[in-house]
């Protein structure tokens, strides 16, 4: 299935929440990053624009739609939180905002995402303790919902 959804105003963001339960009940299955760096055949370094920078998040769920992926272009900013002692990864409630003018340059907007609708982006860091969340800022997002037989393969 390759229909895509943008994530561009406030009405996408409630439809993709709606359409997913909020994330309810859901689990990151896996995440694939592209840099859009290279060396080529001479050697020379190429880093790419901020556009190749993209994220892809495929997420399961107890319910249906089961499988959803989200893909995050122009990544800016990312925490993952793995293993954590006496928590699991089961996500309760999701987080889902644009905002204006967090990071410095272009765009001025960028749309956070976090495993937890309690998300504080004015009190996030990346130190390392325990509860920690993730969550991911992009310049875009789309999404779309997966077809089970493209997931069972990987």
């Amino acid at each position: 299935m390759d229909n895509w959804h943008n994530v561009e105003t406030e009405k996408d963001i409630e439809f993709l929440m709606s359409a997913y339960g909020g994330f309810h009940d859901s689990c990151i299955v896996s995440l694939s990053f592209q840099n859009g760096a290279f060396v080529d055949d001479k050697g020379a370094m190429h880093f790419g624009d901020a556009e190749s920078k993209t994220l892809s998040v495929i997420f399961q769920c107890q319910w249906k739609p089961k499988t959803i992926e989200l893909q995050f272009s122009g990544l800016r900013q990312m925490h993952l939180a793995g293993w954590q002692e006496n928590y699991v990864c089961l996500i309760l409630d999701a987080y889902l905002a644009f905002h204006d003018n967090l990071l410095p340059g272009n765009p001025g907007r960028v749309i956070v995402w976090s495993d937890t609708d309690c998300f504080d982006v004015k009190k996030s860091d990346n130190s390392i303790h325990e509860p920690a969340d993730t969550y991911i800022v992009a310049n875009a997002l789309r999404w779309r919902i997966l077809d089970e037989q493209t997931t069972s393969d990987s």
